[in-house]
């Protein structure tokens, strides 16, 4: 098991992966920008349907907005551990999306951190 680097945050939660393919989509957490936290996913465990193993996952994250199109917040490429995409600088419900992987159609992560 790979250490976990210690994330101080308002907010986290920690779940999988399982046959996720792009684009699809994590659940919604609220962050009520209330500290100065960085948004951060980490995975570990990783694998993919392909004989060349999983290499990374393109990740975009995004705040839900009910009457305009949802605002993309950055894109980053987990190659499994973390990734941070800075201090999202407003309050809202968040997520993540799927949106490229390299090696595979699908991938599936053992565990999954989300903090903000």
């Amino acid at each position: 098991m790979s250490a976990i680097p210690a994330h101080a945050a308002e907010g986290q939660f920690e779940s999988y992966m399982k046959w996720w393919t792009a684009p699809q989509e994590s659940r919604r957490w609220h962050d009520s920008n209330s500290t100065s936290d960085y948004t951060g996913i980490y995975f570990q465990g990783c694998t993919a349907d392909s004989d060349l193993g999983f290499a990374w996952a393109e990740l975009k994250l995004y705040i839900d907005r009910p009457s305009l199109p949802d605002k993309g917040k950055g894109t980053e490429t987990n190659r499994c551990g973390w990734v941070d995409y800075g201090e999202p600088d407003e309050a809202g419900n968040y997520y993540f999306q799927l949106s490229g992987l390299a090696n595979g159609e699908f991938i599936n992560i053992d565990y999954v951190k989300v903090a903000w």
